[in-house]
């Protein structure tokens, strides 16, 4: 590999160990602003991305294709030691970065940040017959020329592996120390995040016009914004003291998983409401975008629902549509249809800033009614709210969710990533008094007895606390689980299984968990009210964090990412 100017990768891996050793989220962020102070352009670029693990934005499929089994046959051939051997170092260390480490004995001039990063993507570009192959050689040759240090940590973002404690929040908030001097404005930065939601671009932009930087973004075909989200009410009589206009909108709340849809020409990309690319899991709506939907070039935002023989299926049924393999087999035997609600770009034009009313509009002009795969979601207008009950109880009729009531005034404006009161969910469980449905991120579980001996019995649940960018406990779940639950979850959980507290995780002594796992799997859970526990962090104050009163798990929500689990903000307000 070429020597050149910039940064190079051993510098990188210096702080990343430093990192490793830091447990304060403030000590995270300081550290990070004085790494990234004075850099500019590509090296901003290409360290976020490696500093929070990945090859690249995270609307991209970056994943290189390497298991355990694979890396240790790599690790072996680049350093020429036997398999076993490697093996046993594995067994013993645990990790196959500090493994690679420990083998890599060869003295050599340090890579170039630049070169490591072209060089993965590389690997992550190649396909075809015997691409698997061909990405371990690719691999091997990067390994033989690491140092040490530099192979530990090159093997764990390929493995997607890294033990930073470091989360995009921390990224956004050291970008506005070094960048503008000012932390406070990591609010405008992470705007700016939820429009680009690619963080190396943010930061680069940054790096070279300051505060200026973020205002550089709009939206573009191919990158999709964060979705913009419901806020909740405890009470119906809420809704009316916060919807603006003179009108109310009310639209039928689907159990599906949000999409958004990128269409340029016969160029279709969908995204999932975590920013993943799940076009090749769902050929058959492509075809419906390029048949049913009239514009060249559009941004659209709607619900994937599961629906055969006039009747929407469950989002469980929805869920098994979401495969690498036998994706045809699968589009037989679960059909989709998408319901449509937004419209965010049309034709060169963003649409962000257009209130409600006229998106809905352009929304229906893009679509061809006649269709009966690409629906728009129905909706009631009316400057009446008993039309709007009315509208509500129908919708539980036909057995939906509810609806989302949304504002129809002047600046009904679309808000990537934002969870305001522009838009309101109505929820049948809502309108019961009761149970509030709370999106935690699994952290731990506790050994199961009797029936459940060899499983978890109950698992140990956190909410996301944004300001913080960590995780913090709020409530134990034991109930609502059936037979397959136990053994599906229990699955899931294996793959994320850890030995230590993940840093970003805030547990009190009595309530550390039997086993941990990594913050990944988000559950959906119902509890009777939120109350203030000894036992819990989220939201600490005088000792005592937030907690859910009997919580029952409802379902595995594979839609959502960790940090779109149910924040300390959310449930302060359902606390009120």
């Amino acid at each position: 590999m070429s020597k050149k100017r910039g940064l190079s990768f051993s510098e990188l891996a210096s702080l990343l160990e430093e990192l490793e050793g830091i447990s304060s989220n403030i000590s995270l962020r300081d550290k990070l602003a004085e790494f990234f102070k004075g850099k500019k352009g590509k090296i901003i670029k290409y360290s976020s991305y490696f500093i929070l693990g990945r090859v690249g934005p995270k609307y991209e499929d970056i994943n290189l294709g390497f298991g355990n089994k694979t890396m240790i046959k790599i690790i072996a051939g680049a350093f020429d030691e036997k398999e076993d051997k490697v093996k046993k170092i594995f067994d013993k260390k645990g990790d196959l970065g500090d493994t690679a480490e420990k083998l890599n004995k060869r003295k050599r001039s340090s890579l170039m940040l630049e070169d490591v990063y072209k060089k993965l993507h590389k690997i992550k570009d190649i396909s075809g017959r015997g691409s698997q192959e061909k990405r371990a050689e690719e691999f091997s040759e990067l390994m033989k020329k690491a140092k040490g240090k530099e192979a530990k940590y090159i093997v764990r973002i390929a493995l997607e592996k890294m033990r930073l404690g470091v989360g995009e929040m921390t990224v956004l908030e050291a970008f506005a120390k070094a960048f503008t001097d000012d932390i406070e404005n990591k609010k405008k930065i992470e705007k700016s995040f939820n429009v680009c939601t690619d963080i190396g671009e943010l930061g680069e932009s940054l790096s070279k016009h300051g505060l200026k930087g973020a205002k550089r973004f709009s939206i573009t075909i191919g990158r999709p914004v964060e979705a913009m989200l419901a806020q909740r009410v405890k009470k119906v009589s809420d809704i009316l003291e916060k919807i603006k206009g003179d009108k109310i909108a009310a639209e039928e709340k689907y159990d599906g998983e949000r999409v958004q849809i990128h269409k340029d020409g016969n160029d279709i990309k969908l995204f999932s409401r975590r920013l993943e690319d799940i076009t090749h899991q769902f050929p058959d709506l492509v075809e419906y975008v390029k048949d049913y939907v009239k514009s060249k070039k559009v941004v659209l935002d709607g619900e994937i629902i599961a629906y055969k023989k006039g009747k929407i299926l469950s989002f469980q049924k929805l869920m098994q549509r979401r495969r690498k393999y036998d994706v045809k087999e699968y589009r037989k035997k679960i059909p989709v249809v998408v319901f449509l609600f937004d419209i965010l770009y049309l034709n060169g034009k963003s649409l962000l800033k257009k209130p409600y009313p006229e998106r809905r509009k352009k929304l229906e002009n893009a679509v061809d009614k006649k269709s009966k795969k690409i629906r728009l979601a129905k909706r009631k207008v009316s400057k009446k709210f008993d039309v709007i009950k009315k509208f509500f109880k129908k919708s539980i009729d036909k057995g939906l969710e509810g609806i989302i009531v949304k504002s129809t005034a002047k600046d009904s404006v679309y808000q990537p990533g934002n969870r305001g009161w522009l838009w309101i969910k109505w929820k049948k469980e809502y309108s019961e008094g009761m149970k509030e449905a709370i999106d935690a991120v699994v952290v731990g579980s506790f050994h199961g007895k009797g029936k459940r001996k060899g499983g978890f019995g109950a698992l140990l649940c956190a909410v996301f606390n944004k300001d913080k960018d960590r995780f913090e406990t709020f409530t134990k779940v034991g109930t609502g689980f059936t037979d397959n639950d136990f053994k599906v979850i229990g699955k899931k959980l294996k793959k994320i299984e850890t030995g230590n507290r993940p840093k970003r995780l805030k547990v009190k002594k009595n309530m550390k968990p039997d086993i941990y796992y990594k913050p990944k799997l988000v559950i959906e859970i119902i509890g009777a009210e939120i109350t203030r526990s000894p036992s819990h962090t989220a939201a600490e104050k005088n000792g005592k964090g937030l907690a859910l009163r009997f919580p029952r798990f409802q379902r595995v929500r594979e839609d959502k990412a960790p940090d779109d689990a149910t924040t300390i903000k959310e449930i302060k307000q359902l606390k009120k």
